[in-house]
């Protein structure tokens, strides 16, 4: 079996020590190298031409998302993996957005991180979850009881062109291309949940 080669790029001594460990202990990896900013990281893909490259977002010298472009011109065949502490649907979309096979965060378990890793290598792109404001899932339940704009903006003391601003959003996160479709949406969010 091929093994996959893993280079790491990460700001932290601690981390890059401890994440090179940990892939190590897996026969499945080869660690190829490691870099502390985003230019070492495009230098190192280059050089190395790694399968996978694990990228933190956060870093002196070009953070990873500017990084992206630059690594996959260095090295075309490398599949970038972000890693940070910010896990939120948002940086996982821009991520992926610029290139990205996804991100995966530093609180994920060895397991969830390896499989991630594995499924990078074969170029697949992680799906985001789609992720709703505390605002927008109560817009959309107040959807689904067929409230009007107007009722809503009442119910929840904002204006009626904040509820059109949250109609739009939840369209857009939910894929979902018509009012009429986002209230059947909504009516069929409603109803499993009670």
């Amino acid at each position: 079996m091929t093994r996959v080669r893993v280079a790491i790029a990460d700001d932290h001594a601690i981390v890059r020590a401890s994440l090179a460990n940990l892939l190590l202990s897996y026969s499945q990896i080869e660690v190829v190298g490691t870099a502390n900013d985003g230019k070492s990281a495009i230098f190192l893909a280059k050089e190395t031409n790694p399968d996978v490259l694990l990228l933190d977002i956060v870093m002196p010298n070009l953070n990873g998302l500017q990084a992206i472009s630059r690594i996959q011109d260095a090295s075309p065949t490398t599949h970038v993996l972000l890693i940070s502490m910010h896990d939120e649907p948002e940086y996982q979309q821009e991520a992926v957005a610029r290139g990205a096979q996804g991100l995966v965060s530093k609180a994920s378990s060895p397991e969830d991180l390896l499989r991630a890793i594995l499924a990078a290598a074969r170029g697949e792109v992680m799906k985001t979850p789609i992720s709703l404001s505390k605002r927008e899932r109560e817009v959309l339940s107040l959807i689904g009881s067929g409230k009007t704009s107007e009722q809503i903006a009442t119910v929840l003391s904002i204006s009626q062109k904040t509820v059109e601003h949250h109609r739009q959003q939840l369209m857009d996160k939910l894929n979902i291309h018509t009012e009429a479709g986002l209230v059947v949406h909504a009516r069929r969010i409603s109803a499993s949940a009670s």
